[in-house]
This record gives structure tokens, C-alpha cells and sequence, in this order.
């Protein structure tokens, strides 16, 4: 009986994902790296690039995608890798993109956000905090991005209404199961944001969300009008250096700078506060960010 070499790559694919999922890239690019020997695979292809990507090694991660994309030409995912390894601006990330990065994640992501000692929604909080938000106000508020609704929880004894916008079903499933939200929409950012009425909201959140969107005037023209007088938009970003306007990083996320943001914001927002942290640990490094609190002009 022959021997079936896609079943041995299917394998090694299998144990580069877990050893990827877990934290251990050393360990993934050597699995990714048996599985392309044994059989030519855009997904091994770009386990390898992930993997290569986490341990810095961006020529060898430009190469495996490349490989990858001769596969796959069509691939958002591998195209957006790539732009963000060679220094491409694209506006945003493609749907493609983020749906390949969290759908399959969403069951167990949670948990992986604790491991990254994630404090995106405290932050956020941090601002209300130091706003003097009290639950009496009963505030219309939007999560946009709201992932599995780990933002939303902190903010639903402010809410009167709280209602969650994002893109990946399977974290949405997740957000359902919290209970906290009176409805969830599933849709792109911008879509979803021309969908509602003018001064719909008082408050909009979004907490590692424009970390996937790089151009964000077209973001606060909208907001504008979806926000009521004086209303408020809490969101955190990665924070850019100045002058840099975004960035796309490789990892595939964008920063902004701050001058960008008060730019973007264009006098329609103007800047109330800002709380500075560590949001992430990522292989033992921590990533720098900001939650700002800007109001309604």
C-alpha cells in the first residue's frame, strides 16, 4: 500500500497550528517546515510565515508568503502579511483577514487574551472612571468590534442600551452567550456605522478594534453623526510614533500616531483624556498602547 504524504502534512500542519496558538514558534516553524517538504500547501506556506513573523525573521516570513501566495494569489490573509512586511499602507485590514484570525479562535479566545494579559477593556474603563460616568445616566452605547464582549462587560451597568458590532460570527456566538447585549450586529465597521441614525448613540467603544484599521477619517465623520451632542468615543489603539500617521505592523495590526488621531478627529472630536499601559504581553514583550476618551464637539 502507498504511502499517503498529504496525511503526514496534514499532520505536521495540525501540530504547527497548536505549537503557533500556544506561544511556541520555534516549535511551529519546525513542524511548518516538515509539512512544505512533504507536500506544497498555501496554508503550510503561511504557518511557516506566522511562525517566522513571531521569531522576527521577516525575510524568511516575505519568502514562505511568497511561496504561499503562487498557491493562493487571491488570499486577503497572505496579502495583507505581506503588505505589512514590505511596508504597504492598505486602509484596513481585509475582512478575509480578520475573519481568519478570529473565527477559529473565538471558542477559546478569552482564555488566550488572559495569557496575553490583555487590559484593553480596563482601560476603557479607566477613562469612564475618571469621567465620572455613573449608572444612573443610562447611556446608549455601541461596541464596535465587540469581539466575545469582554469590552461590553464593563460597560453594560452604564448602558441603558448597549448594542455590539462585529465582523466574525464565531465571536459574536461567544458575545450572545454573555447576555449582556440588547442586539448584535454582524457586519464591517464602516457598514454598520452608516447603517444607524443620526445621534443614535450617546457613547461608542472600541477596544483593539481600529488596531485593524488603519485610515480613520472616514471613522469619525461617521461617528460624528451617530454620536448625540456631547457624546463620546472610548477606543484604544497601538500607539505610533509621531508624524508616522498609521502603520501597518507586521503583525498585521496598524498604529497611530497621536497628532493622526487629533487630525482624523478633524474638530469634530476633541481629546479628554488618555490612559497609557501596557495592553498586551506578547512573547515576553509588552506592547505600549492608549485608550483615549474623545468628546463631541
Amino acid at each position: 500500500m502507498q504511502h499517503d504524504v498529504t496525511l503526514d502534512a496534514i499532520i505536521w500542519q495540525q501540530r504547527g497550528i497548536r505549537a503557533l496558538e500556544s506561544g511556541r514558534p520555534a516549535e511551529a516553524e519546525d513542524y511548518f517546515s516538515k509539512a512544505v517538504t512533504v507536500a506544497d500547501s498555501a496554508l503550510s506556506w503561511l504557518g511557516l510565515a506566522m511562525s517566522q513573523i513571531d521569531l522576527k525573521r521577516n525575510a524568511a516570513a516575505i519568502e514562505s508568503l511568497h511561496r504561499a501566495q503562487k498557491l493562493s494569489p487571491q488570499s486577503g490573509v497572505i496579502n495583507h502579511l505581506l503588505a505589512s512586511l514590505k511596508g504597504c499602507k492598505p486602509e484596513r485590514a481585509p475582512a478575509a483577514f480578520v475573519n481568519w484570525l478570529f473565527n477559529s479562535r473565538a471558542a477559546h479566545f478569552d482564555s488566550h487574551l488572559s495569557r496575553l494579559a490583555y487590559r484593553g477593556p480596563e482601560m476603557l474603563q479607566q477613562l469612564a472612571v475618571n469621567a465620572g460616568w455613573n449608572t444612573e445616566a443610562g447611556r446608549r452605547i455601541v461596541d464596535l468590534g465587540c469581539g466575545t464582549g469582554l469590552s461590553g462587560v464593563p460597560f453594560r451597568p452604564y448602558a441603558a442600551r448597549l448594542d455590539g458590532v462585529d465582523m466574525v460570527p464565531g465571536m459574536l456566538q461567544q458575545a450572545q452567550r454573555r447576555g449582556i447585549y440588547d442586539s448584535l450586529q454582524q457586519n464591517e465597521l464602516h457598514v454598520a456605522l452608516k447603517s444607524m441614525t443620526d445621534a443614535a448613540y450617546d457613547a461608542a467603544l472600541a477596544a483593539d478594534t481600529l488596531i485593524y484599521v488603519g485610515r480613520l477619517d472616514e471613522l469619525f465623520i461617521e461617528l460624528d453623526r451617530v454620536l448625540a451632542p456631547g457624546g463620546n468615543f472610548l477606543f484604544t489603539t497601538e500607539l505610533g510614533a509621531a508624524g508616522s500617521g498609521y502603520t501597518l505592523l507586521p503583525t498585521g495590526r496598524y498604529s497611530h500616531a497621536e497628532d493622526y488621531l487629533l487630525a482624523c478627529a478633524g474638530g469634530r472630536f476633541r481629546m479628554e483624556d488618555r490612559v497609557d499601559g501596557c495592553i498586551r504581553v506578547e512573547d515576553g514583550r509588552m506592547t505600549a498602547g492608549c485608550a483615549y476618551r474623545f468628546a463631541k464637539s
